[in-house]
C-alpha cells in the first residue's frame, strides 16, 4: 500500500514538472517571438502565429485598447487555413467596450463563450468559430489589450488553454507597452527635427546631416556640458539653441556670449559680473554666467580666451558658483554649459595656449558640425529656403532660383559654408531684375562679391587679429622686448600678452 502511494505520488511529481518544463518552454517560445518588435502590429502578428501553432486553433486575434476612440482595435488575426496573420486597415470598426465578450474582457476577467456561432457581437475577423475564449491583457492596473482564442468545436477551450494564455499575458502587456513607448519616442524624434528645421534653419537630408540631428536630439534630452566644434559659418550657434530649446531648459533662459569679442578684462566682467566700486564709476552689475542660471550659456569661440578667463571659468565650472568681479560672496548657479569654437582645442592645449583640465571639463560630449562641403547634397534646399526668406523679407513674392542657378550652387566649393550660401541668396534676391534667379546671378563672380561685401564678420576679425598683431609687435619693439613694459604699454596683463604672443607666432623659440 505504502509503495503504491510513493509510486502515485512519484507520477504525479513528474507530470507537474514535465507540465511545468512545457509551460516554460511555451513562456519562453513567445517572448523570443516578441522580443525586437517594435510595432503593435508587428507583436501581434508574431502573438497569434504561434498561439494558433502552438495550441492547434481555430483562430488566434490580438485586440488593443484604444481610449481615445472609446473602443479596440483589431490589431492582428489569424485563422487556420491563413498562410499568415492579417491586419486590418487603420478605418476598420471598433468594438465597443460594451459589446460581447470581447469588450467584456475589458473589465479584467476572462470569458468564455461555448456557442460563439450564437453570439451576435462578434467582430467580423472573429465569427465562424465554434467556442471563443478572450482573456485581457493588463498593465499597471488596467487592460490594454484582449487576447482571443477560438475552436472549433464548443469544448475546444479548456481550463490549460486559460492557464497558458494566463503565463504569457505579462510578456505580451511589455511588449506591447515598449511598441508604444517606441513609437511615441520617434514621433517627438520627428517633432523635434521637424522643430529644429523651421525654428533654427537646421535644414538638410544629407547622411552628415541626418546624422547631426541625430546626436543633437540625443544630446537636448540630457543636460550635460557640450562642446560644439566646426568651421565658421557652419551654423554652430543654431545647434547650441537647438540643444537649448530641445531640453528641459527650453523655458529658462539661453544667453550667448562672443568671447573673442570682447578684450580680456571686459570679457571677465561680461562673464562673471562685476561689484560697484572696483573702479570710478563702476557700477554693479550681472555676469552673463549669472543670468543665464536656470538655463543655457553658450560660450562662443571659446577657443580665443585668454589663460586668465580660462582659470577663473574652470574654477566656475568646477565650484558650480560665479564670484563677481570685486566681489566675495559666491552665488550658486544652475546652469548648461555649451562650448563652440572653429579652432583646433587639441592642438592648442599641445602647444600652451588652452588649458588641458578646462578642455577636458568642456568635453563632456561633443558635437561636430559639417561643412557644407561634406553635405553638398543639401545646397539646394538651403537655398531654396534661404530665398523663401529673403523673398518675403524684401518684398519679392514670386523670386524663385531656375536649375541651373540651382546647379551652380550646389558646384560652388563653399568655404564659408552655409553663411557664404545665404549671403549669396541673400545679394542675389536683392539684386535680380525679375523673378527668375539665374546662374550669372549666384555663379563665382557673386561668390566673390558675396565673400567681400557681405560676409564681413570674418574680414572684420581677420582685419582685427592682423592690426593687433602688428600693435603688439610695434611694442615690443619699442621696449626692447621687454614683455612686462609692452605689456604696459599696451595697456594689458603680462599673461595676456604672452597668450597673445603664442597665438600670433610672436613667441621666442
Amino acid at each position: 500500500m505504502e509503495e503504491e502511494r510513493l509510486r502515485r505520488a512519484l507520477r504525479e511529481a513528474s507530470s507537474a514538472l514535465i507540465r511545468r518544463i512545457e509551460e516554460l518552454s511555451f513562456v519562453r517560445l513567445v517572448g523570443d517571438a516578441l522580443t525586437g518588435e517594435v510595432e503593435r502590429a508587428g507583436v501581434g502578428r508574431a502573438l497569434v502565429g504561434l498561439l494558433r501553432d502552438e495550441l492547434g486553433l481555430e483562430f488566434a486575434g490580438l485586440w488593443t485598447v484604444d481610449d481615445v476612440a472609446g473602443g479596440l482595435r483589431a490589431t492582428a488575426w489569424v485563422r487556420a487555413e491563413d498562410r499568415s496573420p492579417a491586419c486590418p486597415s487603420p478605418d476598420a470598426p471598433l468594438v465597443p467596450f460594451s459589446s460581447g465578450p470581447i469588450g467584456a474582457a475589458v473589465g479584467g476577467t476572462p470569458v468564455l463563450v461555448s456557442d460563439a456561432a450564437a453570439e451576435p457581437a462578434l467582430p467580423r475577423e472573429a465569427t465562424g468559430v465554434g467556442s471563443l475564449f478572450c482573456f485581457p491583457v493588463v498593465a499597471r492596473g488596467r487592460t490594454i489589450a484582449v487576447i482571443g482564442l477560438g475552436a472549433a468545436g464548443p469544448e475546444g477551450i479548456d481550463a490549460e488553454h486559460e492557464r497558458l494564455v494566463g503565463l504569457v499575458a505579462p510578456a505580451v502587456a511589455l511588449a506591447l507597452e515598449s511598441a508604444v513607448f517606441v513609437q511615441r519616442l520617434a514621433s517627438e524624434n520627428r517633432s523635434l527635427r521637424a522643430e529644429l528645421t523651421d525654428r533654427y534653419g537646421l535644414i538638410g537630408t544629407s547622411r552628415a546631416f541626418r546624422q547631426l540631428l541625430a546626436t543633437v536630439a540625443r544630446l537636448a534630452e540630457v543636460d550635460a556640458t557640450v562642446l560644439v566644434l566646426g568651421a565658421s559659418g557652419t551654423g554652430k550657434e543654431m545647434v547650441a539653441r537647438a540643444l537649448h530649446h530641445g531640453g528641459r531648459r527650453r523655458d529658462a533662459p539661453f544667453v550667448a556670449v562672443n568671447c573673442a569679442a570682447l578684450p580680456e578684462a571686459l570679457l571677465e566682467s561680461e562673464l562673471f559680473g562685476i561689484e560697484r566700486g572696483v573702479a570710478t564709476g563702476v557700477e554693479r552689475r550681472t555676469g552673463v554666467i549669472e543670468r543665464a542660471s536656470g538655463g543655457t550659456l553658450l560660450l562662443d569661440e571659446i577657443g580665443d580666451m585668454s589663460p586668465v578667463v580660462q582659470a577663473k571659468l574652470l574654477r566656475v565650472l568646477q565650484e558650480r558658483e560665479v564670484t563677481r568681479v570685486g566681489g566675495a560672496r559666491p552665488i550658486p548657479l544652475d546652469v548648461r554649459v555649451v562650448a563652440a569654437t572653429h579652432r583646433d582645442l587639441e592642438r592648442a592645449v599641445r602647444d600652451g595656449s588652452f588649458r588641458e583640465d578646462l578642455y577636458f571639463r568642456l568635453k563632456v560630449a561633443t558635437i561636430r558640425v559639417p561643412t557644407l562641403a561634406e553635405r553638398s547634397e543639401d545646397v539646394p534646399l538651403l537655398a531654396h529656403h534661404f530665398l523663401a526668406r529673403a523673398a518675403a523679407r524684401h518684398g519679392r513674392a514670386g523670386l524663385r532660383l531656375s536649375p541651373e542657378a540651382v546647379a551652380a550652387l550646389a558646384a560652388r566649393p563653399w568655404p564659408g559654408n552655409v553663411r557664404e550660401l545665404e549671403n549669396v541668396i541673400e545679394q542675389a534676391a536683392v539684386m535680380t531684375e525679375g523673378a527668375i534667379i539665374g546662374p550669372a546671378e549666384v555663379g563665382e563672380s557673386a561668390t566673390v562679391r558675396s565673400r567681400s561685401e557681405l560676409d564681413y564678420r570674418g574680414a572684420v576679425g581677420a582685419a582685427v587679429d592682423q592690426t593687433e598683431r602688428a600693435l603688439i609687435a610695434r611694442a615690443l619693439a619699442a621696449s626692447g622686448q621687454n614683455r612686462t613694459r609692452a605689456a604696459r604699454l599696451l595697456g594689458i596683463g603680462r599673461r595676456t600678452l604672452l597668450y597673445k604672443l603664442k597665438r600670433y607666432g610672436l613667441a621666442e623659440p
